[in-house]
Formats: structure tokens, C-alpha cells, sequence
């Protein structure tokens, strides 16, 4: 069961509570609170509990009292002043302040049924508080598990989430402080987790097929945070048996032929080369490619790289690479994430110049775009609306609609494009000007 830290308690200014003695004890965990007049209420307790008396039966013996109530675990005592005593006796004052119970004075106007429906309301509210953090855990673990390093990606994000250290280990390589404990949880022999304390740390193991999750940080895991590590546990214990698997052995060819210049082993997946990479953001290409290729389609950032065979037929905004062999890879990737940028202006795939600007110098062809856009540069949202507007033939209404703006907001851009290049954009010559320019742009 959830517990709330004494102090919040008494922080509450609607209560009034008055800390007699015990305010170095104040972090102690209160589970309930219970009213009990009886000279010896321990066989009722179970422990952490907030203990309110108004002295009804007050005790003939009360340091015999307070130790008892040690003893059964009692976090705090509240005393209610009136209409018993006017004021809290000093001998349970001073037997508090000797034994170290924390001792709180209620006053004559806060019941104390106050007390326990302000003590369930700072419950409740650490409840909630819980379930949205496992709620948004398990979306961001969720997602992390998708990614194309997803067990780096997993504990990593139960790294951030749970303010902890999150290692995956090979039991036989475990840190020496947990050693024996990892071989012992790994084994199947002995506890299925376990948890210890290694210095300042809080370390929980759990077994994952055949590694150990191990968890550390400062403070013991919540239940809700323990929910949290189940969860990434699941998500591990697939992802370790997809990644011995063939799929596996692919994710990750995938991952290293789309993260490295130079990759051997892609044609045993996409057949013998050249093969290209697509660049795209539309989700309905993606799950086109990712079905047909499966692994080889990767996520990047708000889109996607594909490695797909030379003569893939792309259709709608993607960018296509010029083909490549085992070698070069990286430098396709960034050919086909500058084509994307074409492809979302004219709605359709672009493709490598194969035209009149295949025939150009492409460091001529660079310096060129610079020199025409040079009052552009450094105004990327112009530079789109312009690439936009001119992929869609100078239409206000298409170009707005690429762009997710007004139409108007598109004319104020073009206007201002025209002021900054002086040029006019109504004739032929411009437009086709700037859009090799554009095309070359870097």
C-alpha cells in the first residue's frame, strides 16, 4: 500500500497541526491514520500508522506507552487538545521527545476525521500522480522498443524515467558487488529478482532470458516503479529473443547498413546490388515499404530510410538515392534526404538528376545555388515556401496547402523572396532558375 511522508501531513495549513517534538523525524511514512482511546491499542496496530488520542483512558505509564507504540511500528502520534486536557501533557511530551516519537498537536477545531480525509486526499493524489507516470512510461519504453537499437533505446528511457542507472548484464560478467546475486537469480535456482543494498545504492536483478536487469539509484523503487521495470522487462525478454532470431539477425543488418558508410551482408536480405535508400515521412509509404521489406526500413527522426533494391518503384513524396553498391551507403542517405525536400514540394518522387543538371558540375552546380539564393540563406522557412510554390507551379492555394498555412501567408513569403532576390518571379526564367538553384542547394 501507498504511504505518505509525515511532513506532508503537517504541511497542510486547514489542519493546524503543531509538531511538539520529533521534527527531524518528519519523513516517516504514514499509511493511515487510526483513533484509539484504549491504554493499550497495539493489538489493533499493524504499523505506519498516524495514532490519534484525546486522552479519554490516558495511560498511568506513559513511557511504557510510547514504547509500545515503537515497538508495533507507529510512525507519529496526534493528540487532540480539549475537551479532555487543555493542553497536550508533558509527560507524553517528554517521553516522546526521549524515545524519538514524533508528537503533533491537533487543536480543539480540526476533527479528527479531518485528519484521516486529509491524509486519503494526499493518498489519492499520489495515486494518480503513479498511474500517469506508468502511463507515460509505458509509452515511452513502448516506443523506445521500436527504434532501431531498441534495447539500447529501452534502458535508456527506464534510465531517464526512473532516475536510475539501468544495466543489462551477462550474469557471468555481473559488476563484482552483485556477482554472486546475479548468478543465483539468472540460475533459475534461486530467488526469480532480488534486491540488496550496495552502499548508498538500492540495486534490484531481474532475469531476463538469459542476461540480468540491473537497477540502481539512491531511493528503493515505488510499486508503481517496480510496475515500470516489469514492463521493461517484457519489452527485453521479446526483444532478446526476436534479436537471436533471424528477424533479429536482419534488425540489426538493417540498422547497420542505414547507420555506416560501408556494410557487407545486405544481399543476402534485397539480392545482389545496386540497391537503393528512400527518404520519406508519409506513414502510408512507410508501412508500404516496412511490409515489403520488413526490417530494412528504418525510422529518422519525423520519417523514415528504406534500403530497398535498385529498381523499387516509388510512388507520392519520397526522396530516391542514386543506386549504391556495399559501399557508400550514408552518402545515398543524405542524397535521398535532400530529394525529400523536392518530393514534399511537387507531391511527387524525386528521383537523382537525370536531366540537363545531371550535366553540371555538382561543386559548379553548389556554388551557384548559393550565389542565386544568397538572401535566402538562413531563412529555411522561405526557402521551402519557395520550393513549395514552385513545385506547384505557382499555385496559392496548392502551395498552401502543402504548407499548412493560408494563402495569403504564402504571398506575403513569395513577396518577400521576390525583395530579398530582386527578382521577379512572374517570368519563366526565374522560376526555372531558382529551382535548379534549389535543387542544388545543399
Amino acid at each position: 500500500m501507498q504511504t505518505v511522508p509525515l511532513k506532508d501531513l503537517v504541511a497542510r495549513v486547514d489542519l493546524g497541526l503543531t509538531v511538539l517534538c520529533g521534527a527531524d523525524a518528519l519523513d516517516r511514512p504514514i499509511r493511515w491514520a487510526h483513533v484509539s482511546e484504549l491504554e493499550d491499542p497495539t493489538p489493533y496496530l499493524v504499523g505506519e500508522e498516524l495514532l490519534l488520542t484525546a486522552g479519554v483512558r490516558f495511560p498511568s505509564d506513559v513511557p511504557a506507552y510510547v514504547a509500545g507504540l515503537l515497538s508495533q511500528g507507529v510512525s507519529a502520534i496526534g493528540f487532540g487538545v480539549e475537551p479532555e486536557f487543555p493542553t497536550v501533557p508533558s509527560s507524553l511530551v517528554e517521553a516522546c521527545a526521549a524515545q524519538g516519537m514524533p508528537l503533533l498537536e491537533v487543536p480543539p477545531s480540526t476533527p479528527f476525521l479531518a485528519v484521516s480525509q486529509a491524509l486519503g486526499a494526499l493518498l489519492a493524489e499520489i495515486a494518480v500522480r503513479e498511474q500517469r507516470m506508468l502511463a507515460d512510461s509505458q509509452r515511452a519504453l513502448t516506443r523506445a522498443a521500436t527504434r532501431v537499437r531498441p534495447v539500447e533505446s529501452v534502458l535508456t528511457t527506464l534510465a531517464v524515467v526512473l532516475h536510475c542507472r539501468a544495466d543489462l548484464v551477462d550474469p557471468r560478467a555481473a559488476p563484482q558487488d552483485v556477482a554472486s546475486l546475479a548468478v543465483r537469480v539468472a540460475s533459475g535456482r534461486g530467488p526469480r529478482s532480488a534486491s540488496t543494498q550496495v552502499g548508498e545504492d538500492h540495486v534490484t536483478l531481474d532475469p531476463v532470458e538469459s542476461a540480468v536487469l540491473v537497477v540502481r539509484r539512491s531511493a528503493p523503487l515505488s510499486p508503481a516503479e517496480r510496475a515500470v521495470v516489469a514492463v521493461a522487462l517484457a519489452l527485453l525478454g521479446l526483444l532478446r529473443r526476436d534479436l537471436e532470431s533471424e528477424r533479429g539477425q536482419i534488425a540489426r543488418l538493417a540498422a547497420s547498413a542505414l547507420l555506416r558508410p560501408e556494410v557487407s551482408g545486405v544481399e543476402q536480405v534485397l539480392g545482389p546490388g545496386p540497391h537503393r535508400v528512400v527518404a520519406g515521412e508519409s506513414k502510408a509509404d512507410y508501412d508500404v515499404l516496412a511490409q515489403r521489406y520488413g526490417p530494412l526500413v528504418s525510422k529518422e527522426g519525423g520519417g523514415f530510410l528504406a534500403l530497398v533494391p535498385a529498381g523499387f518503384e516509388a510512388s507520392g513524396p519520397v526522396g530516391v538515392s542514386s543506386p549504391v553498391d556495399g559501399s557508400g551507403i550514408d552518402a545515398a542517405a543524405a542524397e535521398a534526404s535532400s530529394l525529400l525536400a523536392r518530393a514534399k514540394a511537387t507531391g511527387e518522387p524525386a528521383f537523382p538528376a537525370s536531366d540537363l543538371s545531371s550535366l553540371v558540375d555538382p561543386v559548379a552546380a553548389r556554388e551557384y545555388a548559393r550565389r542565386e539564393l544568397a538572401g535566402l540563406l538562413g531563412r529555411p522557412e522561405l526557402i521551402d515556401t519557395l520550393r513549395v510554390w514552385l513545385g506547384q507551379h505557382g499555385s496559392w492555394d496548392r502551395a498552401a496547402g502543402v504548407l499548412g498555412v493560408h494563402r495569403n501567408s504564402v504571398r506575403h513569403r513569395i513577396s518577400h523572396v521576390e525583395r530579398l532576390l530582386g527578382r521577379d518571379l512572374g517570368t519563366a526564367d526565374a522560376r526555372s532558375s531558382l529551382w535548379l538553384a534549389l535543387t542544388w542547394l545543399d
